[in-house]
Formats: C-alpha cells, structure tokens, sequence
C-alpha cells in the first residue's frame, strides 16, 4: 500500500545538513587555527615519528567547516561563528603581542601562544572556546584516512586503520520506507529501537501487539559498518557524535542508529548492583527495583542477550589492568558482555563503530529480529516531532521521515500506546515539545562523565585491539555515599583519544599521538551525585546543563591518582593526565606519586581543565510515585497523560554507576509486560 500505508525498502535515509554559514574571515581565520594545531613539518630526522603531514595537505579545515555545519544546534553553530570573530579580532593579538593583527596574520610562534593563552585561561569561556575548536580540528585531521585509505599518523602509531570486510555479510533489518505523506494504524508506537524501545516492541509483539518501531537513525548491515571513524561517527551516533554540553565542557556520544547503543556500545553488561537498587526505591518512593518482578525482568535479559564471560579473554589492556590491582591487593573481576562466538581479537577492538560479525547481541540482533519476524514494522531516517494529544490521552504520534534522495515525508501513527524510548537526552524534548508540562520533564539528568589515566610502556600495548572491556575494578566505586569512580578500559582509536588528549603546542600534541601505539589506560567512570538538566528550546531541540560539582570532581581526582599508581604497579614508566596542559610524570623517581597529584591539583578537574566525555545519559522522565518529582510510575507510564509510557534510561531515578544497558533493557521488560497485561 503506498501513500497511507508503508512500503518495503532497501535502503536508509541520511539527513541533509545546513551550511556551516562562514564568511571568507571566519573561513580564513578557521584554516590558521587549524594549521596552528597542525602545521606542515619539514622532513627532519623527527619527521617520520611526528608525521610531517599537517593540517593543509589532510584537507582539515574543509572538514571541519563540515563538521560545524553538521552541528544540530544553530546556535552552536552561531557560537563557533562568534568565536572566530573574536579570534580573527586585531585586538586578540593586541592583547597578547601588543600588536594589533589579525590571527591570521600572525607568526606560527604568535598564533600557538595566542591559542595556547586561550587554553589556560582563567577565563573559562575562553578555555571552552579553545577546547571546541582543538576537539573540531583534532577528529576532522585524524578520523578519515588522508591517503591510500591510511594516515600518517596512523602509520606513526603503528595503527592498521580500517581492517578488510568479512567474508560473510549480515543484512539489514527488513525495514518499510515512506515514499509520501503517510498515515498508518497500529496497537503500539515505539519511538526508538536501542536498549529500551528495542526491548519494548520485542515483548509486545510476542504478546501479539501489532507494534511500529521509529528509529531516527540508520539500518546498517556488516557492509555499512567502514571502520571509518568520521563516517562512523557521523553515520551510527546522536547528532553525529557533535552534541556537547551548553558549556561545551563534555561531548555526549550515543547510539542513533537500528539498535542505538546496544549496536555501538562495549558489550558492558552489569546488573545493577542490589546497594543500588534499595537505593532507587528510597529515592523514587517505589517498591519495585529491589523486588522479585524487577529481578524476573533482569534474568529475562540476561537470558536472551547470552550474558556471561565466556568471551571474557583479557587483552593487553585488561591484562595490565589486572597486573596493577592484584599488585597492590586492589579489587578486580571480569566483565560481563552480551556476546556470542566473539573473536575476541584485533576485530572486536573496533566494535564501537558497530559488529561486523554479528556477535554483539544488540537489540538489532536479538529483539528487534523477533519484533519483526513477528510483523513489527520498522521505520527509520524518522525525526519525531511530537506525540498526538486528546483529550489528556496520548493517541499516536507525527514525525517527518527523510527519504534515500532527501525528499521529506511526514508520517502520522495512529497508536492506543505511545511508549517514548528515544534516550536521556531526546525523550525529554520530546515529551515536552509535544505539551507534556510535568515539572519534572528534563529535570535529574546524570551523565556518568568518563575521563582516563594514560600510562605509557616499554613493550607495545596497541590499546585499539582485543576484547572491548573484559576487567573491572571497584576499588574507588564507593568513595562517599556509595558514589565514586569505576575503574574500566577501553579500546583507544585516533579520533576520540587523540582529540581528548591535553594540549600543550602542536609538536608536544604530535609526539603524544605518536606515541598511542603504547599507551595503557584506565577509565575513570564516575557514578555522578549531582544532576544537570535538559532543557527544551523554542525550536524544540534539547539543551544541555551540566558542570561537574566540586563533590563528584574529588571522587575523579581521588580515582586519577589512584590510577596512575595502578599503571606504575603495571609497568607504565610515564603516567599522563587528559588535563590542559596535561601533567606528564615519570614513576621512576621517589616521590613521583605526590608530586603527580599536586601538579593535577593545580590544573584542576573542572570545566574544560580535563578531558571528559559521556557515554551514559540518564534521567530527565524519571520513574517515582510524586508527579512533583517524577514523569512515570511504577509501571512507566506518564502521571498525567493517558497511554503514554517511557521506556528507556530517562526513567532512572538517580545514576546507576555502572554501565546502564542491561537495567535500560530490564525497566523496557517490566514496561511492556504491564502494557502487555493491560489487554
């Protein structure tokens, strides 16, 4: 049926993006900036270990006025605009050099002394300024090959790149295309296929619900995953991997494609831990996370995602990792993941960027196959825009779907059910885009902001390979009041580890990238106390509040140190901090340690002084039993508005403190079985 029904398709829609909107200064002054943290360098005896190849020859500028028009948010995009403004202003340099020229007009020592002014500044606008455009400049250089499918920095490191296709190619899944204005019928609408909508239209349509999925990102099959980090980025993650905090303090990367973040995640599959469960119903005034029908739903998880550590096999990371706790007496044990026949090698280490090999039992593997095996119909490439309200019930809900040759469709579903799984971050704006007052909508937002010691060693450690996480530690877990640091690896590739890194001028940034192929980390995971919060914009589009409180920065800098002296008791005969400027320490000489944490200390942890990045949104529709303070029940339906539901990490009452997936996925379980029940 066409033009008031769906359509089979074979294909999956990519979004346009505006123009970034530069004038030719701001074009001009980007180029410098972007050859300042990046210059050419002469083919001296360093050259083939800093890799000559700068910013001009890699084409990094075009890319990142690219990636500024990509940017969702129009006024980030304003923003960064402004900033170059300022930047190209004679009265920078004035101030820096007592000479009135434009950054572009300025010497390579000048400009690096202007940039390197404003990353150490005690102004910390202009910190984030700095930190904004080093993050553009640094993924644009490193992300896609420059040449030959390689890169010299690549080369550099000893990293291999993108590794040939598999043999065996897994197909999308069937999915149903709008070729025009549509309107469908169903029992169910699901907004979003990740950990929660994913599980949502699984169980309802084994109860035998007539079930559409709307997914906002892609359907990639094995062939679409490149291992291309820019494309990856851009293709599988929320907003292209560019959505920040207002501050422009943290990135937020998450899943937005079929799967969401079960198909780019770490496999990372915790319970949530009981302490924290009781904790849940104190704080929510419910009875239900620490009791037997929130286990069941659990178990039910578990079970369908083959949860377990079979394919737990240590990497050079993990090793390390387990070599520095039981050193020093420290807790460790091995991570659970949701893997089947995993490879475990070289391969699984670029899993972030999607499972070729379809080992990974994301949502896309295991629910959403069965959703659909069932007559689940699934939509992708669809931008809700707001849930149908009548009469203080929800009855379906509109959106826009943007086909395979950019043409725009709008698609209404008409649904007795509407559940809202579209993530921390996007199921607030949506809720309230489409009139949903509760106070509580967006208020609670907890990120899990995560940061990473390096440490460097003798022998090569090639953090891009192996299993993705396969050790843990708890040590630091439970600094104060049950919240603190979880200590876990992960795999490093160029883009977001060379972009994280602190910046002290372009040829120390250069010798540090170089240097990736024997690096050794441990990540800082906080389970974060204080929340920010989602605000909604008169376009509709979410905001971002959040700053790290002094309370949870001291539980990051207790961990940091702690972690460095984990990766001495490895072996690492250098530690170095992702602060600006980076603090950088031999552990070879007596007192290394102190000196380590006092030259920490006097950089600090807070707003865009260190690197942190989310992986992990969480609140925002929380779950509780005072419509003051919560959007949902028990049961995860809206307090105010009738056959509505959510179904996803929004509903969290607090943080979880280890990774959210599986509880996402439990919550998902326990909601569609009570719509199930409903009739």
């Amino acid at each position: 049926m066409r033009c008031g029904g769906l359509v089979p398709s074979a294909d999956y829609p990519t979004m346009a993006l505006p123009d970034a909107g530069l004038s030719a200064r701001q074009r001009r002054t980007l180029s410098a900036v972007c050859e300042t943290l990046l210059p050419s360098l002469s083919h001296d005896a360093d050259s083939h270990a800093l890799f000559a190849t700068g910013a001009s020859a890699a084409g990094t500028a075009e890319r990142v006025e690219n990636l500024i028009g990509a940017i969702r948010d129009p006024r980030d995009r304003a923003r960064l605009r402004l900033l170059l403004d300022v930047l190209a202003s004679p009265m920078v340099s004035l101030l820096t050099h007592r000479r009135a020229r434009a950054f572009d007009a300025l010497s390579d020592e000048q400009r690096e002394a202007v940039l390197r002014s404003w990353a150490d500044s005690r102004i910390s606008l202009q910190r984030a300024g700095f930190q904004a455009l080093k993050r553009l400049a640094h993924v644009a250089y490193l992300a896609w090959p420059v040449q030959d499918g390689s890169h010299p920095a690549w080369n550099a490191a000893g990293y291999p790149g993108p590794l040939p296709q598999p043999t065996r190619e897994i197909a999308p899944l069937p999915e149903v295309a709008i070729d025009c204005d549509t309107t469908v019928e169903c029992d169910v609408v699901v907004v979003g296929s990740g950990a929660g909508g994913g599980v949502v239209a699984g169980v309802l349509a084994e109860a035998g619900r007539d079930v559409v999925v709307l997914e906002r990102g892609p359907n990639p099959g094995s062939r679409d995953l490149t291992q291309i980090e820019g494309d990856m980025l851009a293709r599988l993650y929320l907003d292209g991997g560019l959505m920040m905090t207002r501050s422009g303090s943290m990135p937020i990367l998450a899943g937005s494609c079929v799967g969401g973040g079960t198909t780019i995640n770490y496999s990372t599959s915790f319970r949530l831990p009981m302490e924290i469960r009781r904790q849940w119903d104190r704080h929510s005034g419910l009875s239900l996370f620490a009791g037997e029908q929130f286990e069941h739903s659990l178990e039910r998880v578990c079970a369908r995602l083959n949860v377990g550590s079979e394919w737990s096999t240590p990497d050079v990371r993990d090793r390390l990792l387990e070599q520095g706790c039981r050193t020093l007496g420290w807790h460790v044990d091995v991570m659970p993941r949701n893997v089947t026949d995993c490879l475990e090698g070289l391969e699984c280490g670029y899993c972030g960027y999607g499972c070729r090999h379809g080992a990974k039992n994301s949502t896309a593997r295991t629910y959403l196959t069965d959703a659909v095996a069932r007559g689940t119909r699934l939509v992708t490439g669809c931008e809700v825009g707001r849930i149908l309200l009548e009469d203080g019930r929800a009855t379906g809900v509109t959106g826009t779907v943007r086909a395979a040759d950019g043409a725009a469709h709008r698609l209404t579903v008409r649904a007795g059910t509407v559940v809202v799984a579209a993530g921390g971050i996007y199921t607030p704006a949506i809720l309230r885009r489409s009139g949903v007052r509760d106070r509580a909508v967006g208020v609670g937002l907890r990120l899990h902001p995560a940061s990473a010691i390096l440490g460097i060693f003798p022998d090569r450690v090639e953090p891009w390979s192996g299993a993705l996480q396969t050790r843990y530690s708890d040590q630091f877990a439970d600094q104060r009041q049950g919240f603190g640091v979880k200590l876990e690896t992960a795999p490093a590739h160029f883009a977001l580890v060379g972009s994280a890194f602190g910046w002290n001028g372009a040829r120390q940034w250069r010798e540090d990238v170089a240097r990736l192929g024997h690096v050794g980390l441990v990540g800082l995971l906080l389970r974060d106390r204080d929340p920010g919060r989602v605000h909604v914009g008169t376009d509709g589009q979410p905001r971002i509040s959040y700053e790290l409180s002094r309370f949870d920065a001291a539980h990051v800098r207790r961990a940091m140190v702690e972690g460095a002296r984990l990766l001495a008791a490895a072996g690492a005969t250098e530690v170095w901090t992702l602060q600006t400027p980076p603090v950088k320490m031999l552990t070879t000489a007596r007192g290394w340690l102190d000196r380590f944490a006092s030259a920490a200390d006097r950089v600090g942890y807070r707003r865009c002084r260190m690197s942190y990045i989310s992986f992990h949104q969480m609140g925002g529709a929380a779950m509780g039993s005072d419509p003051r303070r919560s959007v949902v029940d028990a049961t995860g339906r809206s307090h105010t508005v009738r056959g509505l539901y959510v179904a996803d990490g929004a509903t969290f009452p607090h943080s979880s403190g280890v990774n959210p997936m599986i509880t996402i996925m439990a919550i998902a379980d326990h909601v569609a079985r009570g719509i199930a029940g409903d009739g």
